[in-house]
């Protein structure tokens, strides 16, 4: 069984590890973008989310060893002339190890966010993904109810 809990400095090697694979794939996957690693990131960026009272990190672990982890973010979106005044959760990172996906973790996790967000009073919870993961999105939609909205256009020069 595993437990959901949240995230500490004394995570930080593990979470690297899974920073490392998260990045590798991503390299492979979009390479003119991402760049291959061993640090993706430091002590100071797991510093700076843990202290920031606007982000979270949700670890999750079994058998002491983290095997998914969540980062996300609360924001207010300021009312405009264009846009309403409304309050989001944006999911900035959400990975599960490879061993362990399509296991329902993600699920959990995601239920951890909507409490939270909830709680918050946020309207909605954001998550931007790559085209190129086409798989992941239909099992978002499907799994943990997540639709389309936007949708960004690039043009490679």
């Amino acid at each position: 069984m595993f437990k959901i809990r949240e995230g500490s400095l004394d995570d930080f090697q593990q979470l690297l590890t899974l920073y490392r694979e998260l990045y590798q794939a991503r390299a492979l996957a979009e390479p003119d973008y991402f760049k291959e690693t061993d640090h993706p990131i430091d002590i100071e960026f797991l510093e700076e989310v843990l202290t920031d009272d606007k982000k979270r990190l949700y670890v999750v672990e079994k058998a002491g060893e983290i095997i998914a982890f969540t980062i996300f973010i609360g924001m207010n979106q300021m009312e405009t002339a264009r846009t309403e005044q409304r309050r989001i959760i944006k999911i900035e990172e959400m990975y599960v190890r490879k061993d362990h996906i399509y296991k329902g973790i993600d699920q959990h996790l995601f239920e951890k966010i909507k409490k939270f967000a909830l709680n918050r009073g946020a309207e909605e919870i954001i998550l931007e993904l790559p085209e190129k993961e086409q798989e992941i999105i239909d099992y978002y939609e499907e799994r943990l109810r997540l639709v389309p909205k936007f949708r960004t256009m690039s043009f490679k020069l």
